[in-house]
Order: structure tokens, then C-alpha cells, then sequence
């Protein structure tokens, strides 16, 4: 017997719901003393560009409002793991930069979370998990779209 499809949106969404609060709070909990999540999210994203981006361009990339990024960079900021340096060829936009700190800093959460990482590794097998993210992927940039 199969569901109907209202039953199974709701099953998909409750599981993703439940998988993303359970996995925020092991992260935050292992996070270096004093960094949120939002943080380390924005310091990871800045580590693999080779570029700066605008707060208008990390706010896409996260779906949030260039208002919601700001705060999150200031904090970024005032902590050192940053640079914010105007644009010279555009005086209203300034560029972000990861600053040595805030490698540093990022590295170190990615130690520290690590283990949580490992254990999903041990749990799952690699080829369970190599076979979940190209969907959670397609689904995240489906949802993106707005279905």
C-alpha cells in the first residue's frame, strides 16, 4: 500500500527536520568556546573561495537576508576572522576576506567536529553516505528553486 503523497512530504520534511536540528546541536556543542554555527558556516564558505565576496553574495549563497549576514559578519569581524576592505571599484560594496585568524579558527572547528563526522563515517559505511549526498545535493538546489 502506498502513502498518499501529502503523508510523504510530511514524513520527508519531519525527517529533514528532526536530521537538521539533531546535527546542529552536535556541532554547536562541539564548537571552539564562543563560535555559532552561522559563523563557522560563513568562515567555511569564505575559506574555499579564492575570491572576495560581497555580504550580498554570502547572503545568497546562504538564502538570507543581506541584513542577517551582516550581523554575522560583524561578529566575524570584531573577532579577527575576517577582513571587510571597501570596493574600490564600487564604493557602496565591501569585500570579505578570510583573515589568518579566521582560517585558523575554522580549522580548528573542523577538528573539533571531526569526530562527529566519523562517527556518522563508522555508522553509515562511506558508500552509504556517498550515495545520500548527491540527493540531499539535488533536493537542496531543487528547494532553491522553489518547487
Amino acid at each position: 500500500m502506498t502513502k498518499p503523497k501529502d503523508s510523504l512530504a510530511t514524513e520527508l520534511f519531519s525527517e529533514l527536520f528532526m536530521a537538521e536540528q539533531l546535527a546542529r546541536h552536535q556541532l554547536t556543542r562541539a564548537l571552539p568556546k564562543g563560535m555559532e554555527l552561522s559563523q563557522f558556516s560563513v568562515l567555511n564558505h569564505i575559506a574555499g573561495t579564492t575570491d572576495p565576496r560581497t555580504p550580498a553574495q554570502i547572503a545568497r549563497t546562504f538564502n538570507l537576508t543581506k541584513g542577517a549576514i551582516t550581523n554575522t559578519l560583524r561578529k566575524l569581524e570584531w573577532a579577527g576572522h575576517v577582513n571587510v576592505n571597501p570596493d574600490w571599484d564600487d564604493a557602496r560594496r565591501k569585500l570579505i576576506t578570510i583573515s589568518p585568524a579566521g582560517r585558523m579558527a575554522r580549522d580548528s572547528a573542523l577538528e573539533k567536529i571531526a569526530p562527529i563526522a566519523e562517527n556518522l563515517l563508522t555508522k553509515f559505511g562511506s558508500e552509504e553516505l556517498r550515495k545520500v549526498i548527491p540527493i540531499l545535493r539535488d533536493l537542496r538546489i531543487k528547494l532553491s528553486k522553489k518547487l
